[in-house]
């Protein structure tokens, strides 16, 4: 199965670099990509794939580290992305299934962790954002079968 792993964020903005970090550890595994926001270059790195890992840093209210799953065609209203992304993933996603149906992955799955810092100019994620990463590499290994 031809699978990418993308993972969005900007590296210099504390937490906002988490899906960044995350993919880092597939390089050579699988097809990666990094992305500064979840525009539609998106869709030009996904298409032809049949399936695809997305990783990012989210805003949902809970506690910063926490790990959620996402249905990228279910969730549009209450998720937002991290720092400075302009458009959400989801509606990214949404426009990619209706203008390319055929050429999307079958199988979509997006994990996010939730921020805590997206402002401070810095390399380095907060601790419970950090902590977060082993489990993320572990979830997405598990996922894609690699040991």
């Amino acid at each position: 199965m031809k699978t990418i792993v993308v993972g969005i964020g900007n590296p210099n903005f504390r937490d906002d670099g988490v899906g960044l970090k995350i993919v880092e550890h597939f390089e050579g595994l699988v097809d990666t990509v990094m992305l500064m926001n979840p525009d539609f270059k998106v869709l030009d790195k996904i298409l032809g794939y049949d399936r695809a890992i997305i990783v990012d840093g989210v805003k949902s209210g809970q506690q910063p580290g926490t790990i959620v799953e996402l249905d990228p065609l279910n969730t549009f209203k209450n998720i937002y992305a991290s720092g400075t992304h302009n458009i959400t993933l989801f509606e990214v996603i949404r426009v990619g299934y209706t203008l390319f149906p055929d050429e999307m992955p079958k199988e979509i799955k997006i994990i996010g962790v939730e921020v805590e810092d997206v402002e401070t100019l810095s390399g380095e994620c907060s601790p419970k954002v950090r902590e977060a990463i082993p489990k993320v590499v572990e979830k997405i290994k598990s996922y894609l079968r690699i040991k």
